[in-house]
């Protein structure tokens, strides 16, 4: 049986050369490379690529090794996938598109493509393999929609990804897409509720189970073969029929332009809150509100403003995806910074009274608007003495119509890497990343991202 969902994919992924690439495309694929590395080394010492680290062994043989992003270490590429992905989801500040996480790819990507010997203009290819497969996949499938998780898509776009990057034949490449997508199907249950240290964590799952389905696939295992359009395959079971939007080689033809970045390290909805929050403060103390009105999309009330636990966050993830303290915090400090994500901070019962005082509610001219493209939230208060204030953030930056400029990026890389790098370190791991397309291997450029153990803590932990 013919699988044209199957086909399509592996056509491309087999097929797409960096010379297919217009310079947009390759500039806005340099921009989110840059952007999940920064947000990867910052995060280098989070607790769920710690966990990662422990269980990561040697590789059984150099051909099926990944490097750890941050160290030269060499472990198991399924393993060093998983624990380079914790780290770029970990601060929740990586890229997103409505759906998930692009950039989460890159934990696979970064990991194998140097033991592949690949070039900057290889790596930049296999990248925006990865993007347009999971957008379209999204756009299409609407599998957030039913319930289940980003790990899905993203799964289907690494396997094709490194199947572009290992060079992988139409065959090979149909059965690595096959075995990914018919062997990891994640719940949305990991967003739901108190969030736990899998929010951060789902999708370098699924990133692992991806760079091992392409290993298998490179050794010869085959297998199903329509596993988006077959009997018990991903229509039949929880889609319906979808079309993907077909492919190619016109700037018009790509969607990895219009993938946002984030300025704060919170959930992409929650960025306007921010602004709207620093807006808000500008004109009316935190402790003279009387009440305050969020009102947004479906999709944001749903995941960070229709549950009690967003008005009482138990762990740092609840905390980055809750509007409530998010806007709370906002109005008190006049930014979100790492500092609103420890627990003194999001445990601090001072805060909930403020909370206590916000209200999120879905409006249905900004979910239409969303619909369209456009990111809008409006917030509406009061103060004690009846005077009325509203607050509109439309577009906020790094929105694909309000996009970050090269200072911008830069910065961001700067302020991320630093802490972990140094002053000197940091400007030349820039410097090098920011021209990457020109490198025939990226071991100088990875290099420059190792970050120094400090004094007492032992080699083993591949830092």
């Amino acid at each position: 049986m013919t699988d044209p969902i199957l086909a399509q994919l592996a056509h491309f992924a087999t097929t797409l050369t960096y010379r297919d690439l217009p310079a947009s495309v390759v500039a806005a694929a340099k921009d989110r490379l840059l952007d999940g590395i920064a947000c990867g080394i910052a995060a280098h010492d989070c607790d769920t690529a710690e966990v990662g680290r422990t269980l990561a062994s040697a590789a059984a043989c150099a051909e099926v090794a990944g490097r750890l992003l941050g160290s030269k270490k060499l472990v198991a590429a399924d393993a060093a996938g998983f624990v380079n992905t914790c780290m770029i989801r970990n601060l929740d500040l990586n890229d997103i598109i409505q759906g998930g996480h692009p950039s989460d790819c890159l934990g696979a990507l970064l990991a194998v493509a140097p033991q592949m010997g690949a070039s900057g203009e290889r790596l930049i290819t296999a990248m925006v393999v990865v993007y347009e497969i999971i957008i379209r996949l999204q756009r299409a499938a609407r599998i957030r929609e039913k319930g289940w998780d980003q790990g899905y898509a993203l799964g289907v776009g690494v396997a094709a990804g490194l199947a572009n990057l290992m060079n992988l034949n139409l065959a090979q490449t149909c059965q690595a897409i096959a075995i990914t997508s018919v062997g990891n199907a994640p719940m949305r249950n990991t967003r739901a509720g108190q969030l736990s240290m899998w929010k951060g964590a789902a999708t370098a799952y699924a990133v692992r189970n991806a760079v091992y389905g392409a290993q298998l696939a490179a050794g010869g295992m085959t297998g199903p073969e329509a596993p988006f359009t077959g009997r018990h395959g991903l229509a039949d079971l929880i889609t319906g029929p979808f079309e993907l939007t077909p492919f190619g080689t016109t700037a018009a033809d790509f969607f990895i332009p219009t993938v946002y970045i984030k300025y704060w390290p919170v959930a992409y909805s929650l960025q306007s809150v921010i602004w709207a929050g620093i807006e808000l403060r500008k004109q009316v103390a935190h402790y003279q509100l009387a009440s305050v009105v969020v009102h947004t999309y479906e999709f944001s009330w749903n995941e960070s403003g229709n549950e009690p636990a967003k008005w009482d966050p138990q762990t740092r993830e609840t905390a980055d995806h809750s509007i409530p303290y998010v806007l709370a915090r906002t109005l008190l400090h006049g930014l979100i910074d790492h500092r609103a994500f420890v627990p003194e901070s999001y445990l601090d019962p001072s805060i909930r009274p403020l909370m206590r005082r916000i209200e999120v509610c879905v409006d249905d001219e900004i979910e239409r608007e969303v619909q369209r493209g456009t990111i809008h939230v409006r917030v509406n208060a009061k103060d004690h003495a009846g005077k009325s204030y509203e607050i509109n953030i439309v577009n906020p930056p790094g929105h694909d119509q309000n996009p970050f400029t090269a200072d911008d990026l830069a910065a961001k890389f700067t302020r991320l890497c630093a802490p972990k790098l140094g002053k000197r370190r940091v400007k030349n791991a820039l410097q090098l990343w920011q021209n990457i397309e020109g490198a025939t291997s990226l071991t100088p450029a990875l290099d420059a991202l190792v970050v120094k153990a400090p004094r007492g803590k032992g080699a083993g932990t591949g830092r």
